[in-house]
């Protein structure tokens, strides 16, 4: 699957067919307007006008004693393997380590995760994550949170872990396979970038809206910058790259305020904007919304009730949109649309959604903005003008689930 999906979009024949020239080859600037290009047929000099820089990361590997002595696992290599290790052990509660936790899980591994976060997927919401925890700890994951490993000892063919909060409270763990998938770093080895100009320290190369470096005729976009890890923020930042660098005025700004992410575990935990620790810190009044995935029709009719919407909102503008469980990646690009083109809450309760479907989840969920926008003066009024008899109801202005 993965060969087909670089054949057909990625590969460089994909790239030749298009009319874009490729040389192969180790790169290196000469100065602000030319690079150096070690390939097959020897040493190239090119100049330009403008450049951009797409040379992307690489896994980050903290130190750790006794680490240099095995073949650790990384996300590039976990996906080489042929042989499937009876225990995996996972440094990293992120999103990589979750996801191969359970798919290494499911796959009838032995698996534990090690992770200096309280929590794990530490970017999204508790309560979501909670969710996506103990399921993983329901197959059989074993969590070691707030801890890390301290050393590392190679036994015969398995390796153990000394791991715990202090260098002298830990606890031995042993484990044929170790997979650390704490974050990734840019790659910017060997690319002699100050002889460019161009500034750039550990976490990247810092970039403008317009992914312009210090150099302005000089951009990068994706994981060589100091902005988000993701293959869509790529994505986004190469398009606002490309057309800003071809036509050499600023035209376009790739995103930074409403950035969706999915975790692909089952249940998929997605989110975008704010949590509430972030608005709370940012002394922000907000109210928030949850709709249980028992009161989405599509998601009981799919044995799929284990799950939340919740949505942190002010005055009916979304602040923070957070889905835990079925189809979570795909409710979450609703929201984001409606985020980035300021949309409030009533738009999307008052668009039609096709039923029964999963995404009609989202609008239930800001359907009960509207009835916490009820107040019981409003029933009282409508009933004396129009001579209604009955009770008014009692989850009018409240934070009933209807």
């Amino acid at each position: 699957v993965r060969q087909k999906i670089y054949e057909d979009a990625d590969s460089p024949d994909i790239m030749q067919e298009r009319g874009v020239e490729l040389i192969e080859g180790k790169v290196t600037f000469k100065d602000d307007h030319s690079i150096e290009v070690w390939g097959k047929n020897g040493t190239d000099t090119i100049s330009f006008r403008s450049a951009i820089m797409t040379a992307g990361g690489a896994p980050w590997v903290i130190p750790i004693k006794g680490l240099d002595k095995i073949p650790y696992l990384t996300n590039e290599t976990i996906f080489e393997l042929t042989k499937q290790p009876k225990h995996l052990t996972i440094l990293g509660s992120g999103p990589i380590g979750v996801e191969m936790a359970q798919a290494f899980t499911l796959l009838g591994s032995k698996v534990t995760v090690i992770a200096l976060d309280p929590q794990i997927l530490i970017r999204d919401e508790p309560k979501c994550t909670q969710f996506a925890k103990d399921k993983l700890e329901g197959l059989g994951v074993t969590f070691h949170l707030e801890q890390t490993i301290h050393n590392i000892y190679k036994k015969n063919s398995t390796y153990q872990l000394d791991v715990g909060p202090l260098p002298g409270k830990t606890t031995k763990i042993i484990t044929d396979a170790l997979l650390i998938a704490v974050g990734r770093k840019p790659n910017l080895e060997n690319l002699n970038l100050q002889k460019a100009g161009v500034t750039y320290d550990k976490h990247g190369i810092p970039v403008d809206r317009y992914c312009r470096t210090n150099v302005k005729h000089i951009f990068a976009c994706g994981d060589i910058t100091t902005w988000m890890k993701f293959t869509h923020v790529a994505e986004n930042m190469a398009k606002a790259a490309a057309i800003n660098a071809t036509f050499k005025i600023p035209m376009i700004k790739y995103e930074q305020d409403v950035v969706p992410w999915v975790t692909y575990t089952d249940p998929e935990c997605a989110h975008v904007g704010k949590t509430a620790s972030e608005l709370e810190s940012e002394n922000v009044k907000f109210d928030t919304i949850e709709l249980p995935y028992s009161k989405i029709d599509r998601a009981v009719t799919e044995h799929e009730e284990e799950g939340l919407v919740m949505l942190h909102t002010s005055g009916g503008k979304i602040l923070g949109a957070h889905v835990v469980g079925y189809q979570a990646g795909e409710l979450i690009n609703e929201y984001t649309l409606a985020m980035k083109n300021r949309l409030k809450l009533s738009k999307i309760a008052d668009t039609i959604h096709a039923y029964p479907s999963m995404l009609l989840g989202a609008r239930r969920a800001a359907d009960q903005y509207y009835v916490r926008l009820q107040k019981k003066w409003m029933s009282r009024l409508v009933k004396f003008l129009f001579r209604y008899k009955g009770e008014i109801p009692d989850y009018i202005g409240s934070k009933t689930v209807l």
